[in-house]
C-alpha cells in the first residue's frame, strides 16, 4: 500500500496564510512605516509686543527670556500716542551694555496709535538680541531691550539695556533726565517725544490718548499737546 504525503513547503505556506487571515493583520515586513512627527522641529514661537506701554517710550513683551532658537513671530501693536515701530536686531550682543540704539536687523513699519504689524524672524544662534524703536530719539530715551534666545535675560539686564549707549539724558532741557520728558532749559538734544511736529509730551504727566493728543480738545496738561 502506498501513502502520498503533501509537500512540506505547501503545508507551511497554507498554515502561514491561515494564520494571517485569522489574525487580520499583515506580516511585520508589510506594515507601513510609522509617520515621522515634524511638529517639534517646525514649531514657531509667538511673542506679543506692545509699544507705548507701560510708558510712552517703552515696550512690553509677552516673553523676553529663554525663547527657543528657531522661528519667532512678533505680533506688534502700538498702544502709545506717538508713532512707534519695533525692530529686532539679528546679531547678538555680549550683554546689556552692548545695546547701542542702532543695529542690523528687521523691523515693522512705523505704526500709529492702535495699528498692528507682524514680524517673523528665524534665530539660528542662541544669544541676547537687542530690540528697539527706530523713531529718532526713542531708543536713546530707553525704548529698547534684550531678547534672550536660548539663554536667560534677567530683569536687571533689561533695565541696564534701556539706558546703555545713551551718554546722558535725551530731553530738551539742560542736564541729564534719562528719559523722554526733558525740562525746558537749553543745551539738550531736542525733542524725542515722537509726537507730531510742534507737539510735545508734557513733563507733568503721561499720555492718556484723550482729546488733546488728537487735537480735538484743549490741553489738559498731559500727553502730546
Amino acid at each position: 500500500m502506498r501513502f502520498t504525503l503533501p509537500a512540506v513547503g505547501s503545508v507551511g505556506v497554507a498554515v502561514g496564510l491561515l494564520a494571517v487571515l485569522g489574525t487580520g493583520s499583515a506580516p511585520a515586513a508589510l506594515k507601513p512605516a510609522a509617520a515621522v512627527n515634524h511638529s517639534a522641529s517646525s514649531k514657531v514661537s509667538v511673542i506679543t509686543v506692545t509699544a507705548g506701554k507701560p510708558s510712552e517710550l517703552a515696550f512690553k513683551l509677552s516673553k523676553f527670556s529663554g525663547v527657543p532658537t528657531g522661528t519667532v513671530t512678533f505680533k506688534v501693536t502700538n498702544m502709545g500716542v506717538a508713532f512707534h515701530n519695533f525692530k529686532i536686531c539679528t546679531i547678538p550682543v555680549p550683554g546689556a551694555a552692548g545695546a547701542k540704539n542702532v543695529c542690523f536687523g528687521k523691523g515693522t513699519p512705523i505704526l500709529k496709535h492702535g495699528q498692528s504689524a507682524t514680524l517673523t524672524v528665524t534665530f539660528s544662534l542662541a544669544g541676547k538680541y537687542e530690540f528697539l524703536c527706530t523713531v529718532t530719539g526713542h531708543a536713546a530715551a530707553g525704548m529698547k531691550g534684550l531678547l534672550g534666545v536660548g539663554v536667560a535675560v534677567a530683569t536687571s539686564e533689561e533695565k541696564e539695556a534701556a539706558t546703555a549707549g545713551n551718554g546722558g539724558g535725551t530731553g530738551s532741557g539742560g542736564g541729564s533726565t534719562g528719559g523722554a520728558k526733558g525740562g525746558s532749559g537749553g543745551g539738550g538734544t531736542g525733542d524725542t517725544s515722537g509726537c507730531a511736529p510742534g507737539v510735545t509730551i508734557k513733563s507733568s504727566g503721561a499720555a492718556d490718548a484723550d482729546g488733546d493728543e488728537l487735537g480735538t480738545e484743549p490741553d489738559d496738561n498731559d500727553g502730546c499737546v
